[in-house]
């Protein structure tokens, strides 16, 4: 049921948690992208930056957790990070696109998109945010 779309090159590294659908565990995730970006040689406004996007991405999706779990993947290359959150809930609509949590997660993020699936009578809902590097990015 879970289809994360990692980074599609065979030389990318990554890195899946699975983990209970609860708020204690998010400072976890947060250490691992921190951890990530600093080994990728990020600046600390973009790992910060990543600290909260992925903060932000478990806050819009913990709510909806219909089975208490909830995975993310941690995928990058050379100057490009990808984070995917994903949990499994029962309705369709995770919040509004205008709402506050998305503004401030697509500010953090170089790219950002939200994606509901119909899954086995309920829906996987995930969030996908790719940071990369100023040196990338020039």
């Amino acid at each position: 049921m879970e289809e994360n779309a990692p980074l599609e090159r065979e030389d990318a590294q990554l890195i899946e948690v699975r983990t209970a659908a609860i708020p204690h565990v998010v400072p976890t995730l947060r250490t691992i992208v921190a951890d990530i970006a600093m080994r990728q040689d990020f600046d600390l406004d973009a790992v910060e930056d990543l600290r909260m996007a992925v903060d932000e991405a478990c806050s819009m999706l913990l709510p909806s957790a219909a089975d208490g779990k909830l995975t993310c993947v941690f995928s990058w290359l050379e100057g490009r990070i990808e984070v995917t959150v994903s949990v499994v809930s029962e309705r369709a609509d995770h919040g509004d696109e205008t709402g506050l949590s998305w503004q401030l997660l697509t500010a953090l993020a170089t790219s950002a998109r939200r994606t509901v699936t119909p899954a086995d009578g309920r829906y996987l809902s995930r969030v996908q945010l790719v940071r990369e590097s100023e040196a990338a990015s020039s």
